[in-house]
């Protein structure tokens, strides 16, 4: 997977954290202030997850495919399975699996070809990161001019 939190582990987090600043015997105290400030940083960055990770995720997931069946040597079949799995699945939970594998048979690979498709793999793993914390950093700071 991807991410290893669900969103609704999130939201259980968030509403713990929410309920135990409200319970505090003295809710202007610091943590319980620090507790609710972290509840309501943690909900804008899951509406922007929830709102626009998935499109980066979908077009990661293509991109991967594609290199993998670009990349697919003369034992073609393996690769070009994973590609088929990988292009079907838009879910971040349920993506890093395949792309793991991928990772996995090009490393046992060994091959020179085998490398450099690993290596772009890597950079489109890089790439999705990357776009994530913009879209995490435009939501608390704006989008970038």
């Amino acid at each position: 997977m991807l991410n290893p939190v669900t969103p609704a582990e999130v939201v259980v987090a968030i509403g713990h954290a929410a309920r135990d600043g409200a319970r505090s015997e003295d809710p202007g105290a610091t943590f319980a202030r620090g507790q609710l400030l972290s509840a309501y940083s943690a909900t804008r960055h899951l509406a922007t997850e929830l709102s626009l990770f998935g499109p980066e995720v979908a077009a990661f997931a293509a991109e991967v495919a594609r290199i993998a069946r670009e990349g697919a040597g003369d034992d073609a079949a393996p690769l070009l399975a994973l590609a088929a799995v990988i292009a079907a699945t838009e879910d971040a939970q349920r993506l890093g699996d395949p792309v793991c594998e991928l990772l996995d048979l090009l490393r046992a690979d060994g091959s020179p070809q085998a490398a450099l498709v690993r290596a772009q793999v890597r950079a489109a793993l890089a790439r999705l990161g990357d776009r994530e914390v913009e879209l995490l950093a435009d939501a608390i700071e704006g989008p970038a001019l």
